[in-house]
C-alpha cells in the first residue's frame, strides 16, 4: 500500500479528524481560560493531574499498594465534578459569550436590546443635562470587533451608572466611543473612523463625525451627546437626526434599532437632511448644518 492510499485510508483519516478536532477544542479551551480568573487555577490542576497519572503508571507496574490504587481509583471520578464547581462561573461565562456567538445570534430576541435602551436614555438624557460628551455605538447585524481591537474590553451589563461613569469628564476612557451589543457594553475607548470633513461638516466635533463615520461603513445606531451645548443626536445609515428632544429619544432609539437596518450609503453619496419632530434646525447627514449645530 503506497503513502498516498494509507493517507486516505478510511482509519487513518478518521484519526487524523479526531486529532484536529481536539486539537480545535483544547485550544478554544485553554484560550477562554486565559482570560479568566481560573486560569491559575488550572494550571495547579494540570500538575496534579499530572502527578495523579504518574501515580496510575506507578501503580500499574507495581501491583503491591492495592489501597493506594483502589483509593484513586475511587477518587478520580469525583475530579469531574470538582472541575465543574471550581470554574462554575467560567462556565456560565463561557456558555453565554457562546450563546452570544454570531452563528447563534439569530436565535437571539429583541428583549435583551429593549431592556438596554431605557439605560441608555437615562444616562444620555443625564449627560445632555450636565453637558458631559458621549458617544455610543450599537452593534447590529454587522460585527463592530475591528473596532474594539485596541479598545478597554468592559463586557458588563448596560446601566446608566455604567455609562455615565465612562463618560465623566477626566476619566481615562470618556474620549473614545462606548459599543453596545444586545444588553452589554462590550467595550470602551473605541476609535471609530471619521466621516468625511465636507464643507456640511465644517462644524460638526469628532464625536458627530465619528458617529456619521460608523453609521457610514456599517450597519450600528450611533448615539452622540454634544458636550457643547448638550444636543442629543443619533446617526443611522449615514444620516443623522439631530437634535433630538429628550422625550423623544427612547422611541426614536426604539424605532432605528428594532427595525430592518438600514443600508449604509456610499461615501460619494450626499446624506439627505432630516427634521426631528418639534425642532426647527435641520438634522444633517452630509447636508448644510442649521442653527445652532455642533
Amino acid at each position: 500500500m503506497s503513502i498516498f492510499d494509507r493517507l486516505f485510508d478510511r482509519g487513518t483519516l478518521g484519526m487524523v479528524i479526531e486529532i484536529i478536532t481536539l486539537t480545535a477544542i483544547f485550544y478554544m479551551v485553554l484560550r477562554f481560560l486565559r482570560s479568566t480568573r481560573g486560569f491559575g487555577i488550572l494550571r495547579g490542576l494540570a500538575i496534579f493531574f499530572a502527578f495523579a497519572f504518574l501515580s496510575f503508571s506507578i501503580l500499574s507496574i507495581y501491583p503491591g499498594v492495592p489501597v493506594l490504587g483502589h483509593l484513586l481509583k475511587q477518587v478520580a471520578p469525583y475530579l469531574i465534578l470538582i472541575l465543574f464547581i471550581l470554574f462554575q462561573p467560567e462556565l456560565r461565562q463561557g456558555i453565554s459569550r457562546f450563546g452570544r456567538a454570531g452563528m447563534f445570534r439569530f436565535l437571539n430576541t429583541v428583549d435583551e436590546t429593549q431592556q438596554a435602551i431605557p439605560q441608555v436614555v437615562r444616562a444620555a438624557q443625564r449627560m445632555s443635562k450636565e453637558r458631559i460628551g458621549a458617544l455610543v455605538a450599537f452593534e447590529r447585524q454587522v460585527s463592530l470587533a475591528p473596532y474594539r481591537e485596541n479598545a478597554v474590553t468592559i463586557e458588563a451589563p448596560v446601566s446608566s451608572i455604567l455609562l455615565e461613569t465612562i463618560f465623566f469628564p477626566g476619566a481615562p476612557m470618556h474620549d473614545g466611543a462606548v459599543v453596545v451589543r444586545e444588553d452589554l457594553v462590550l467595550a470602551a475607548a473605541c476609535l471609530l473612523p471619521l466621516a468625511d470633513a465636507g464643507e456640511s461638516l465644517g462644524r460638526l466635533g469628532t464625536r458627530h463625525r465619528a458617529a456619521l463615520g460608523l453609521s457610514q461603513e456599517t450597519d450600528a445606531v450611533t448615539l452622540v451627546v454634544s458636550e457643547e451645548n448638550g444636543q442629543l443626536a443619533l446617526c443611522a445609515g449615514g444620516v443623522m437626526y439631530r437634535p433630538i428632544p429628550h422625550d423623544q429619544l427612547e422611541d426614536k432609539l426604539n424605532e432605528l434599532l428594532l427595525s430592518t437596518p438600514p443600508k449604509p450609503k456610499p461615501e460619494t453619496e450626499a446624506t439627505p437632511e432630516v427634521e426631528a419632530p418639534g425642532s426647527t434646525n435641520p438634522l444633517p447627514g452630509t447636508g448644510k448644518p442649521g442653527e445652532g449645530t455642533i
